[in-house]
């Protein structure tokens, strides 16, 4: 008997007496039984027999995990697809980066899409394998596709989109999730995720490709199509314009002279360091990469916890070096280079490295770009409902028009942007690390913010400020403001159902008071909204409650995270502008003292809410 013949038997033989006895529902022990039996997953589902007896066995993980890995298809969320790699219909593995890339194929044709489209990877373990599937795919579908086969950043793919005139674009990532997880970003023609309907149609496309019997294979003829880019063309075809593109977005000109100013840069293992680096120093400015974290590391991240530049403890060994080094400021991006974090050095701290949270790095970019830069005609400003406020009014202040109630989610200020192509885009922002600046890259950008951020900081060097004096100026004329978020994490099947459960439960009977304040609001942005904007009217799940109580207010706001399992709760509030330098602290005191009282309760009550959830 061959091994396959003996495989079959013995998977045959575990779907006739063993999968009937498991405590998974109907649909999950179908699909188990197709994976076991059908030829189509033979090279899928590596494990997945071991995994079936152990929970016959009485393993309650392996249970766990079956139940999951088949929950149904894993969905289109904030960022594409994305979850933990392995066998099963919920999980990342080679068969649905196929389906998924055989229904982008479906969708575009359907669409009248340009017949091209651009794949880039980063560097987690199986992104390149998955990435060469996905441009096989396509081929087979007569498209013509470019694969960078070197690790690229995220932004660099919507550049490249847009300037070969393709149709849609795929990068294999899962941004700064844990070692396990990959994932599949999808991009429109305009370099942007999808969105709205045509997040819609896509996913109805790829549910079907995943229906089919089986998949269309690329003849000799077909793989001709594909144009594969080794590092040398890629330095040419792709580095090189897309470097030129970010350097334009400077606030600034010419060479940036701060004697004594430099810059620490850590990629988290990630491929920012072929972007930011050569940006930087295009500009004059000294930097020393994090050596040991520019190695790939084979996709394990393994000297941080989470290579999540948000997290000011995945910069520790960028702030050794530059400790070593004397250097000023320092950065860091996620694996797929579109976020950035940062750590600036603090007089008030005996110079120590402090870190500055996603919303003030935004607010110190717009304020330089604002200093700098004439706005052009029409130019605009666009930010979140749970992004700092001061955005917006730093925005009006000078005169240029904002939105800033978007949902979470760059594809919703790439909406804005397609929906008013003419308007220049002089910021774009987001609480979570994510900025942008121009209309050539339709995604959030870790270069580009690298790139605004060190520019700001070398010239208060050399007028003897850091980062930290640059903000607390800006709050003394704008009033001070303090935003926080609470992450209530879960996990698998039973955590995503409490969060349902307490997303649910303030809906149908919302708070009346909050961490003192009575609710004096509450907008639920599940219907959508009516300003005309078919970006800002989309649905979202975002409760928010504006409270109010002695002479004082804050905006609370409830949201699941598009692409972690965790709810988030943000909490945001601030002071009258025009404070006197005298009297910052006490009144930075004083709404630090409401922001952390609002947010301790929000998260009690959403606590008691959720039930019994596995954290």
């Amino acid at each position: 008997m061959s091994r396959e013949s003996s495989d079959f038997s013995q998977n045959a033989q575990l779907v006739h007496d063993v999968l009937p006895t498991l405590d998974l529902p109907g649909a999950s022990r179908d699909a188990i039984e197709r994976w076991l039996l059908g030829p189509r997953y033979a090279e899928h589902r590596a494990g997945l027999d071991a995994l079936v007896r152990a929970a016959a066995g009485g393993d309650a993980a392996a249970l766990a995990e079956l139940a999951e890995a088949f929950a149904g298809p894993l969905p289109i969320g904030t960022g594409g697809r994305r979850g933990k790699v392995g066998p099963g219909t919920n999980r990342m593995n080679l068969l649905l980066v196929r389906e998924t890339a055989q229904g982008l194929a479906d969708a575009m044709r359907a669409a009248g899409d340009a017949p091209r489209v651009v794949v880039v990877y980063d560097t987690r373990r199986d992104s390149a394998r998955f990435a060469h599937a996905a441009a096989l795919q396509l081929v087979a579908s007569e498209l013509d596709v470019t694969l960078l086969d070197v690790p690229r950043p995220t932004p660099e793919l919507s550049f490249m989109v847009r300037r070969l005139g393709c149709g849609a674009g795929i990068v294999m990532s899962a941004s700064h999730n844990p070692p396990e997880d990959n994932g599949i970003k999808l991009y429109g023609p305009d370099g942007a995720q999808v969105l709205g309907e045509r997040d819609r149609q896509l996913m109805r496309a790829i549910i079907a490709a995943g229906q089919q019997d089986s998949l269309p294979e690329a003849d000799a003829q077909q793989r001709a199509r594909l144009r594969v880019l080794d590092a040398e063309a890629v330095a040419r075809e792709a580095d090189a314009p897309y470097h030129a593109y970010v350097l334009e977005q400077r606030a600034t000109t010419g060479p940036l002279r701060a004697p004594g100013f430099a810059v620490t840069f850590s990629p988290l293992h990630g491929v920012g360091h072929s972007s930011v680096v050569p940006i930087l120093r295009a500009c004059g400015l000294t930097v020393h990469p994090v050596a040991a974290q520019c190695d790939p590391d084979d996709g394990q991240f393994s000297t941080v916890a989470s290579a999540n530049p948000e997290k000011p403890e995945s910069m520790a060994m960028a702030i050794e070096l530059a400790n070593q080094t004397g250097a000023q400021l320092v950065l860091a991006t996620d694996p797929d280079a579109d976020r950035l974090g940062a750590c600036a050095r603090d007089a008030r701290r005996g110079g120590a490295f402090t870190p500055i949270d996603g919303n003030r790095l935004g607010v110190l970019m717009l304020d330089h770009v604002l200093r700098h830069v004439t706005p052009p005609k029409d130019a605009w400003v666009l930010t979140t409902l749970v992004t700092s406020p001061l955005i917006g009014a730093l925005a009006r202040a000078h005169g240029v028009d904002v939105v800033d109630d978007l949902l979470v989610g760059f594809k919703h200020h790439a909406g804005m942007m397609r929906e008013q192509e003419r308007r220049p885009l002089l910021f774009g922002c987001e609480e979570s690390h994510g900025f942008m600046r121009g209309n050539g890259v339709r995604d959030k950008d870790g270069a580009c913010a690298a790139l605004l951020l060190a520019e700001r900081a070398a010239l208060a060097h050399v007028e003897g400020r850091t980062l930290h004096d640059e903000l607390e100026a800006i709050w003394c004329e704008h009033g001070y403001h303090r935003e926080r978020t609470a992450n209530l994490w879960v996990s698998g099947l039973a955590g995503s159902r409490a969060i349902a459960e307490a997303m649910a439960r303030w809906r149908e009977t919302p708070p009346t008071r909050v961490g003192g304040l009575a609710v004096t609001s509450a907008i639920d942005r599940a219907g959508g909204q009516r300003t005309g904007s078919p970006t800002r009217d989309l649905p979202g799940n975002v409760l928010v409650y504006n409270l109010e109580g002695d002479g004082r207010a804050c905006r609370l706001v409830l949201r699941p995270s598009g692409t972690e399992p965790k709810l988030k709760i943000y909490a945001l509030a601030r002071s009258a502008a025009g404070i006197a330098p005298a009297r910052l602290r006490e009144v930075a005191d004083a709404v630090d003292a409401l922001i952390d009282e609002v947010l301790a309760d929000a998260e009690r009550q959403v606590r008691a809410n959720m039930g019994s959830t596995p954290a």
